[in-house]
C-alpha cells in the first residue's frame, strides 16, 4: 500500500478515536454555567411578615424607605427576599454557599449589624451603637463580585425606638410584688392573679426584656399595651393608660380559672405577646 495512503488513514482513525474521546468524556463530565441570581429588588421582612424596606429597581417605595433602629439594643429579626422583574418575590440562594449578603455602613459609629448564624446571612439584626443617622448599602455577593446593589439606605437610631421583646415582668405598682417574671427562656416564675369576684386588684405594671436581659418600658403612646382573657366572661382587663401607661388593673367577674394574655402594640400592629399565659383566678 502507498505509504501516503496509510498515513492519511491512520490519521483519519486517530482522529475519529479522539473525537470519540472527548464527546464520551464530555458527555459523563458535562461543564455546567455558572448561574447568577437576577434580582431587581430587595426586601426586609421581619419574623410576623411586615415589611421594614422595599426597594426596586433603583428606587425605595414610600413608607419602606428608612431603617429605624432602637439606641443601645437590636432590631427585631430581619429577613431578606428579593424581587425579580416582575416584582415576584425570590427566595435568597442560603443553599448556595457561593453567596453571601454583604453591606457597606455610612457611619459605622451609629449601627452595625448583627447576624445570628454565620451560615446564613440572609437573616440579621441592625444594632444601635448611639443615637443618631446613618446608611446602609446591601449587595448579592457571588463569589468576589456582585450580583446586585441597593442604594444607600437611610438608618435612624433613635432612643424612642424599642428594641426586640422577648420577655416580660409584672409586679404590683406600690408593693413591688412579682406576680410573673418570664426573662425570656424557662418557664417563667410567679403565680399569677388571685381575686374574688367582684374584686379589683391593685394597680399592676408590666416591664419587657429584650435580648440582653434589660427590662425596660416602651415610650407612650407610641406603644401600648392590650389584654384579654381566654375565657373572657371570667374577668376584666382595664388599661389605665394614658394617665399611667403599662399599668393596668383586672376585675372578676364570675368563678373559674382562666389565662391572661397582653400584647405589646405600636398602633395597630402587635409587636409582642406574652407567653407563656398568666394564670388568672376568681374565686367566689
Amino acid at each position: 500500500m502507498d505509504k501516503n495512503k496509510m498515513f492519511k488513514k491512520t490519521l483519519i482513525h486517530f482522529l475519529i478515536l479522539i473525537s470519540f474521546i472527548y464527546y464520551t468524556g464530555c458527555s459523563d463530565n458535562p461543564v455546567t454555567p455558572e448561574i447568577h441570581f437576577d434580582a431587581e429588588g430587595m426586601m426586609l421582612v421581619k419574623d410576623n411578615g411586615d415589611t421594614v424596606m422595599y426597594f426596586f429597581r433603583g428606587d425605595l417605595k414610600q413608607g419602606f424607605d428608612t431603617l429605624k433602629v432602637p439606641n443601645g439594643t437590636i432590631t427585631p429579626h430581619l429577613k431578606v427576599f428579593f424581587l425579580d422583574k416582575d416584582r415576584n418575590r425570590i427566595d435568597p440562594p442560603v443553599s448556595n454557599s457561593n453567596y453571601s449578603l454583604g453591606y457597606a455602613i455610612s457611619n459605622p459609629s451609629v449601627i452595625s449589624v448583627f447576624v445570628d448564624n454565620p451560615s446564613n446571612t440572609f437573616e440579621f439584626h441592625l444594632r444601635g451603637l448611639q443615637t443618631g443617622t446613618s446608611s446602609i448599602r446591601f449587595n448579592l455577593l457571588h463569589g468576589n463580585h456582585s450580583d446586585f446593589t441597593t442604594t444607600f439606605i437611610p438608618v435612624i437610631v433613635d432612643s424612642n425606638i424599642i428594641g426586640e421583646a422577648i420577655g416580660f415582668k409584672i409586679t404590683y405598682e406600690k408593693s413591688g410584688e412579682v406576680i410573673f417574671d418570664y426573662p425570656g427562656s424557662g418557664m417563667g416564675t410567679g403565680s399569677g392573679f388571685t381575686l374574688a369576684i367582684g374584686d379589683t386588684t391593685e394597680h399592676a405594671v408590666i416591664q419587657f426584656y429584650d435580648k440582653k436581659g434589660n427590662l425596660f418600658t416602651p415610650p407612650y403612646p407610641q406603644y401600648d399595651i392590650a389584654g384579654f382573657f381566654q375565657m373572657s366572661s371570667i374577668a376584666t382587663f382595664i388599661n389605665e393608660a394614658p394617665d399611667e401607661p403599662f399599668v393596668f388593673r383586672t376585675v372578676g367577674n364570675s368563678s373559674g380559672n382562666t389565662k391572661l394574655i397582653i400584647n405589646l402594640t405600636e398602633g395597630s400592629e402587635t409587636l409582642y405577646t406574652t407567653n407563656p399565659t398568666i394564670d388568672f383566678t376568681v374565686t367566689p
